[in-house]
């Protein structure tokens, strides 16, 4: 009894010095040799504490800062990161700063910037920490793997978003932004003419519903079960943000949270399978033109030699980056023309005369039409999104 005792106890001390150990590189080890070696090259940057990094000084500053500084709708960075613009004053255009476990290096000289734009992912890489901290999300999918991997997964969906197949796409933008007019023109009419509309619902839903049509060939209807279990999962996974630098330790954890996310994640991959399936199923595929070709070449390129991991994998990985990124970032710059429109009402002014002008009275614009466009071209310098 007395040697079981023992060995137990030699067993719990060798997992807590492994624990120790572990603990101690990412939060201690590892980091210090990042900031050496970054040193050496002459990136400087504020001195962070051993569990926060540099975490409580941005706290500080934003709350400094913040009763003293005028609101710029051009100006996000000084509103949401002002310890950035504090940074670079003091430290340059490159400097290191860390958020406890992670150290990350802000890189703002243009001519840095130009020369890692020139890399590709499939040699620079995407970082370790992405890979696992964004995995429930984004999966396998494009924007996440590296190498070969991704050389296929490009070359699986790119032709997709060739010119002919996005002119195709103009019919069903239109098709999906009609009610919208119409609610907002019933809100209007019923308040008398004039009201304040908080638009972000409405344009994330108009996202969606795009993304659907054109990508999936299913309305918003069909779709809104796996963009409402990705926004609850994209708010799970970011609770793991706040315990710095000790997210993959603590998702193994049986909390409340793991296990929500393990449910939303096989919820989602269900969904997704299930809508894989019933276009594996249809019967002469060609009437549907462009309204699910990306789920049909990501279904295809589920079966190609290119790819590390399942079919079922490369399918839900794909098609949860495609939900997710697109639908988000598509509804986040419309929000933020539309506030930039709403704030400089002459630009408004003339694009609107501009399109009234090229649509000679038609009810919609098509594809020749939009690359007549001067003012809301994605070419101006004030427009591009």
């Amino acid at each position: 009894m007395l040697l079981l005792m023992e060995n137990l106890l030699t067993l719990v001390l060798i997992l807590l010095g492994l624990a120790l150990f572990y603990l101690s590189n990412i939060l201690w080890l590892r980091p210090g040799k990042i900031r050496k070696r970054l040193r050496r090259q002459g990136v400087k940057g504020p001195k962070p504490t051993l569990l926060d990094g540099n975490t409580r000084e941005m706290k500080r500053i934003r709350h400094e800062l913040k009763p003293m500084k005028k609101q710029d709708s051009n100006n996000y960075i000084s509103t949401l990161f002002p310890h950035l613009l504090i940074w670079r004053k003091t430290y340059g255009s490159v400097f290191l700063y860390s958020t406890g476990g992670r150290e990350i290096l802000h890189v703002s000289q243009p001519d840095m910037v130009k020369d890692i734009g020139h890399w590709t992912p499939s040699e620079l890489g995407k970082p370790n920490y992405l890979k696992k901290s964004r995995k429930a999300l984004l999966g396998g999918g494009i924007f996440t793997v590296n190498g070969d991997e991704w050389v296929y997964q490009r070359k699986t969906m790119a032709p997709e978003f060739f010119m002919d197949k996005i002119k195709g796409m103009i019919q069903l933008i239109e098709d999906s932004t009609a009610p919208l007019f119409g609610a907002w023109e019933s809100i209007l009419d019923s308040a008398g003419g004039s009201k304040e509309i908080v638009v972000d619902e409405y344009v994330r839903n108009i996202s969606a519903d795009v993304i659907s049509r054109a990508c999936f060939g299913s309305s918003f209807a069909k779709g809104e079960e796996i963009f409402c279990r990705l926004r609850k999962l994209q708010t799970a996974v970011s609770q793991h943000d706040s315990f710095v630098g000790l997210s993959a330790p603590w998702k193994h954890l049986p909390t409340k949270s793991n296990r929500e996310i393990r449910n939303l994640v096989e919820e989602v991959r269900l969904l997704i399978l299930e809508l894989a399936k019933a276009n594996t199923n249809e019967k002469g595929a060609e009437h549907s033109g462009t309204c699910n070709g990306l789920l049909r070449a990501i279904i295809n390129g589920a079966h190609g030699p290119g790819h590390g991991g399942t079919a079922e994998d490369f399918i839900v990985s794909n098609c949860k980056t495609m939900y997710f990124a697109g639908h988000e970032s598509t509804a986040v710059t419309a929000i933020w023309c539309l506030m930039l429109l709403a704030t400089h009402p002459e630009w408004q002014d003339r694009a609107r005369v501009e399109a009234l002008e090229v649509c000679h009275g038609r009810r919609a614009l098509d594809a020749d039409g939009l690359q007549r466009l001067k003012t809301v071209s994605s070419q101006h310098p004030s427009m591009i999104l």
